[in-house]
């Protein structure tokens, strides 16, 4: 309206000069120079006026004084317009007299157009101008001023059916431009939204591992060179067993209440992720020193550490924490969380429950196992890797109960490596598979030159048993070396079924569909879940040599021992009880009902499998 009101007020003066010029020097002057002018200087003046106009129209309460305003000037205008023109009227000859006509009528048409984005403005124009040129024209007398009295008439009809037709598409265009621009509004609220959610862990409501990364890398990037700050990582212990024994929900509640858990030590402001699983991560930048991080890591652990009240049950779980500072270990997003991860993975292995700060001899750690790593690597496995055996003795006779393959590594590299120090490297870097293929294939060979009825166990690490691919392999090994299943005994850890319990079920049923026997490894140092044991339908369960060492000395050790040595003999398994070394855990172990022992006091791994029987048995 801005740009086209200044039109209509140049459209009046024109067509007001046009007619006074035809009217001059018959009508008074009063009225065609005096008037005109008048009228000319309103005219000017409005039309300059809105040219200069500067409305924002995100202000309404001036867009209303406005449009009220424009009301008002049209009905003036409009007054003094038609009040002007049919005075002139009186004057001339009926050329000069069809000229007022046509002017009140070519004019209120162009100005109504100029309006008609605001109908009440262009229908008072309707209303004063051509009602009056109706009324004026019709009671004239004369026939052809009727005839267009009437003729104007319904044009003004067919004008205001015009205005209102035109309003109401521009409102229809303004309220789809508005809805747009409300959908466009959405949209903008709902990728922000989204954009938020993308950063929030749904089960737990804290940021997730994308958040994590990309505010560690914004730290680190715009760190300066005092700036300082860690990360923390933390798993829950226990977590996997507590989700297959209670189920999914029951899991679920726990991690819910140890991010609230977490959140009430930290504060709102700190960091907090849920990494993935039961793992959260952490970035702390308000501590003193080391011992305040080793301090505050301690405190989350013990948070962690204390009973959870779920839904109708109340388990128990623990926390270990692994932490890295900036700049003291590294100065990249990336070596911090490597860092803070081997810290963690450090702590777990070597005191689970308590939290580690990644100091300078990890790395020598980290350096070693890479050094193995490659070293693996560029190993011929097949030439360096060896299998020696150790036996499980009867007491009860003396006789070998079955023997122990553990595998060796002489490597070209490093000579000796431990079973214990690479056999994780390998695991952790994907390369155990093939480990343990090259010494399957070793065992296979050299059983096949023993005695027909002497059994053997074969480690299977946690990646192998949940593989069901290897495990087909196994079989089909056996087979084609011809050898019978029930010769072999797998022996598996509670790691596996952490791993993944439904998968290690499956592998660990097809292995005993096929003859072979399982038996479950170190047991008493993991979880120890009976569920395990039921379920899974081991015929062997290994006793850990932890509980062996202590046994002559101690009440506590002797009966958990004994607890498990009945419960083996009541589910109609075997108990093997590992790490004899000296007579007097011998005696114990015989004095609790156990026959079945391995140990160096017996015999230490050989290259060559031994299976002559004990000199002496424990019954003599």
């Amino acid at each position: 309206m801005s740009r086209l009101i200044p039109v209509l007020y140049m459209l009046l003066l024109a067509n007001a000069v046009a007619l006074a010029y035809t009217h001059y020097g018959i009508a008074p002057d009063w009225l065609t120079v005096y008037a005109v002018i008048i009228l000319g200087v309103i005219c000017v003046v409005r039309a300059i006026s809105w040219s200069r106009a500067s409305v924002v129209v995100d202000d309404i309460d001036a867009c209303i004084r406005n449009l009220k305003r424009i009301r008002v000037m049209a009905a003036v205008i409009a007054v003094l317009f038609t009040t002007w023109a049919i005075t002139m009227f009186g004057y001339g000859d009926p050329y000069q007299q069809g000229h007022v006509a046509y002017f009140i009528s070519i004019t209120v048409v162009g100005c109504i157009f100029c309006l008609v984005n605001f109908p009440p403005a262009a229908l008072l124009v309707v209303v004063i101008v051509l009602g009056t040129f109706v009324l004026f024209f019709g009671f004239s007398g004369n026939e052809v001023y009727v005839a267009i009295a009437v003729n104007m008439a319904l044009v003004s009809l067919m004008i205001i059916q015009i205005i209102r037709s035109y309003y109401a598409n521009f409102s229809g265009l303004v309220d789809t431009q508005l809805d747009l621009e409300n959908q466009h509004q959405r949209t903008i609220e709902l990728s922000r939204q989204n954009e938020a959610l993308a950063l929030i862990d749904p089960l737990t409501g804290l940021s997730n591992r994308r958040a994590f990364f990309v505010t560690l890398d914004k730290t680190v990037k715009g760190a300066q060179a005092t700036d300082r700050f860690a990360v923390a990582m933390i798993d829950l212990d226990g977590f996997k067993p507590v989700n297959d024994v209670h189920g999914h929900p029951i899991g679920d509640e726990l991690l819910m209440l140890a991010g609230e858990r977490l959140r009430r030590i930290l504060g709102e402001d700190t960091l907090l992720t849920r990494l993935g699983g039961d793992e959260f991560g952490i970035l702390l930048t308000e501590y003193k020193d080391a011992i305040d991080l080793i301090e505050m890591g301690g405190q989350l652990c013990a948070a962690l550490n204390r009973p959870f009240a779920l839904s109708g049950v109340t388990v128990q779980v623990s926390a270990s924490l692994g932490l890295a500072t900036y700049p003291t270990v590294a100065r990249s997003s990336n070596g911090l969380f490597e860092r803070a991860d081997f810290a963690l993975y450090h702590a777990k292995k070597n005191c689970p429950g308590e939290a580690v700060l990644f100091a300078a001899h990890h790395e020598t750690l980290i350096r070693h196992d890479s050094q193995i790593e490659q070293a693996l690597r560029k190993a011929d496995l097949s030439k360096e890797l060896t299998l020696h055996y150790q036996p499980v003795f009867d007491t009860d006779t003396g006789k070998v109960n079955s023997v122990e393959a553990l595998a060796r590594w002489d490597s070209d590299l490093m000579g000796r490596v431990s079973p214990g120090t690479f056999f994780p490297v390998a695991e952790k870097t994907g390369q155990v598979g093939f480990l343990t293929r090259v010494l399957f294939e070793k065992l296979l060979v050299d059983m096949a030159t023993w005695p027909t009825d002497v059994s053997v166990s074969f480690n299977l690490s946690a990646r192998d048993i949940v593989l069901s691919d290897t495990v087909e392999w196994l079989i089909d090994e056996i087979k084609e070396h011809g050898i019978d299943p029930k010769r072999l005994t797998f022996e598996v850890t509670e790691t596996a079924f952490l791993r993944d319990f439904a998968a290690a079920r499956t592998s660990i049923r097809y292995l005993r569909t096929h003859g072979a026997r399982i038996a479950l490894d170190d047991f008493g140092i993991g979880y120890s879940s009976l569920r395990y044991v039921h379920e899974l339908e081991f015929d062997t369960l290994k006793v850990d040599r932890s509980f062996v060492t202590p046994l002559p000395v101690n009440e506590r050790s002797r009966r958990i021992v004994k607890t498990v040595i009945d419960m083996c003999a009541n589910l109609g398994i075997e108990c093997v009880l590992e790490g004899i070394e000296t007579e007097s855990q011998r005696d114990a172990i015989h004095a609790l009902g156990g026959r079945l022992m391995q140990g160096y006091l017996f015999a230490r791994p050989n290259r060559e499998a031994v299976f002559a029987p004990l000199h002496q048995t424990l019954k003599s």
